[in-house]
Order: structure tokens, then C-alpha cells, then sequence
């Protein structure tokens, strides 16, 4: 009798309905398993219109990182949607991400894409996306008032360390560890090579005198072309410590701006959708 009861409460729920599928995908969606949930909302989509299971479906793609497929998505509902104005700021943010900036800037010229409602949000991730590739702003004044005024500290300050960062220069470590051996590799933080190197190239180059002083000519060459050897060493040393500490420092420094608007999530409103 129970078993009866179960076939007919079975029977009586469709689990592969429109109606089950959207539900089911809302429950994979809010519960951040965007993989599943995407696939249950094409199912759906393939027999019902719906503009919330449509800009989940793209919010999908978006969630997790396939920016250019969330982009076309998103675009769908540019026109005739009540969640048009969200989707053209998810469509800028999608196309921001895909890390092609200057296609984004292009596409933010386009009135017609433009969401009213989110206008000066497009506008800051094009100033964002100059800080980026550091590109020095034409008009300091209209950059920084794209960004709200209780951060325009920190961005001016995040600005100015983009545009000059704190790097070395490849010729002055050159160039010192010419006059001084090791002192190109102090200047540029790595203090134990340089002492290394002093030592190495003072040591072989007093070998050197010390051998010819006593008439061992053949040892005096010896340590004469080993001193000669690692003082260039040393120079050539020098200007790559030079080199990678420069490189570090600008991975370092987009690390910290991207991970500044990041955390923030580029000053993005709440676009969810219920």
C-alpha cells in the first residue's frame, strides 16, 4: 500500500517539468553550484521565456569566470528586459574581466549599450582599466572623480605607484658594482650576494698579486683570470638583480591594485536577482 502511495505521489510530481527545473536550478544557483545549475536552466530555457532564469543563466557563466560567454548572455537582455539596466552593467563587468581593455573602452563608447541607471559605474571601470595599464590620465580631475570621495586617497596614492614605481636602476647597480664589487647587488636588497661577491672577487684578485709577488706566474694568471671573471660576473650580476627586482615590483604592485578593487568588487552595486 505504501509503495502504491509513493508510485502515485511520483507520478503526480514531474521532475523533468519546466516548472521542477527552474526550481531545482534557483536551489543549484543559490547554492553556489553554478556548473549544475547552468545546465538545469538551458533545459528549462529551451521550453520557457524568462528573464530571471535568463540573467541567472549568463550570472552563471560570469560566477565562474567564463566572462566572454556570460558577455553574450547578458546581452540578450539588453532591450525589452526589466533586468535590462543590470544586464548591460553585468555585460561591462564581463567584458572588463576578460582582461581585453581596450575592447572594453570601445564598447563603453557605445550609447546604445550604456545603462542609465549605472552610468558612472561604467565610467569608473574605465578608470579603472587605465590604472591598470597605467596609462597617465589626460584629466587627473575627471580619472579621480569617476571614484567615490571617501577612497580618493587611496586610489591617488595607488595611482602615483603605478605610474612611478619604487625600481632600481639597472645602471647605477651597474655601475657600482664596477667601482665596488657586491655594491650593484646591496643597492638592489640582495645584501648577501654583494658581500659574496666582494669577497670572491677581493679574494681572487689578492691571490693574484700575492702569486706575482712571489714570482708564481702561472698561479698569478690563474687567479688574475678568475678575479677578471667574477668581476664581470659580478656587473652582469648586478644589472639582472636589478632587472628582477624591478619585475617584482611591478607584479607586486598590480597585485595590490587588482586586489584593492577586487575586494571591493569594483564598487559594483548589488545586482542580484531574486
Amino acid at each position: 500500500m505504501f509503495s502504491n502511495r509513493l508510485i502515485a505521489q511520483t507520478a503526480e510530481f514531474d521532475f523533468y517539468s519546466p516548472e521542477y527545473r527552474l526550481k531545482f536550478a534557483d536551489y543549484l544557483y543559490d547554492s553556489n553550484d553554478y556548473l549544475r545549475a547552468l545546465d538545469e536552466y538551458r533545459a528549462y530555457l529551451k521550453f520557457s521565456h524568462n528573464d530571471t532564469a535568463l540573467f541567472k543563466y549568463a550570472d552563471c557563466f560570469f560566477n565562474m569566470r567564463r566572462y566572454e560567454e556570460a558577455a553574450v548572455n547578458f546581452k540578450s537582455l539588453f532591450f525589452n528586459s526589466k533586468l535590462g539596466e543590470k544586464a548591460k552593467l553585468k555585460f561591462y563587468l564581463s567584458c572588463f574581466l576578460t582582461g581585453n581593455l581596450d575592447n572594453f573602452r570601445k564598447l563603453a563608447e557605445y550609447d546604445v549599450y550604456q545603462p542609465e541607471e549605472y552610468k558612472t559605474n561604467v565610467k569608473l571601470l574605465s578608470a579603472i582599466s587605465y590604472l591598470y595599464e597605467g596609462k597617465k590620465a589626460s584629466d587627473t580631475s575627471e580619472f579621480f572623480g569617476a571614484f567615490p570621495d571617501s577612497n580618493k586617497t587611496e586610489i591617488k596614492s595607488l595611482y602615483d605607484l603605478k605610474l612611478n614605481p619604487p625600481v632600481k636602476s639597472e645602471l647605477k647597480a651597474g655601475i657600482l658594482s664596477a667601482i665596488i664589487p657586491g655594491a650593484g647587488k646591496i643597492y638592489t636588497g640582495n645584501i648577501s650576494d654583494g658581500i659574496a661577491s666582494f669577497i670572491v672577487t677581493g679574494l681572487t684578485a689578492y691571490l693574484s698579486v700575492s702569486a706575482f709577488q712571489h714570482d708564481h706566474k702561472f698561479r698569478g694568471y690563474l687567479f688574475a683570470g678568475m678575479a677578471a671573471a667574477f668581476y664581470a660576473g659580478n656587473i652582469y650580476g648586478s644589472v639582472a638583480a636589478a632587472n628582477i627586482y624591478n619585475a617584482r615590483i611591478r607584479v607586486d604592485t598590480d597585485k595590490k591594485i587588482r586586489f584593492y578593487f577586487e575586494s571591493r568588487n569594483y564598487y559594483m552595486p548589488d545586482l542580484n536577482v531574486k
